[in-house]
């Protein structure tokens, strides 16, 4: 439920762990298949990150991104 990733040279983490309206916790991790991929999205006094499709994505498809952590 984290996402790790570095903005403007600062490490940043999105903790998804609470249950809240937002699905994103739900996403799932995929290097080789991912159909989203993550960007950040400075709004000046907030950052958030969005996921963007990759291609079109059928219904009941599982969506999938790289988390992008490699550490172990």
């Amino acid at each position: 439920y984290m996402y790790f990733f570095k903005y403007q040279e600062r490490r940043m983490c999105v903790d998804a762990t609470a249950e809240t309206p937002f699905k994103g916790r739900l996403l799932n991790h995929s290097v080789l298949r991912p159909n989203l991929r993550p960007k950040v999205l400075d709004f000046g006094h907030f950052i958030c990150v969005g996921l963007f499709a990759l291609r079109d994505i059928e219904p009941g498809e599982e969506l999938l991104y790289d988390y992008g952590d490699r550490s172990s």
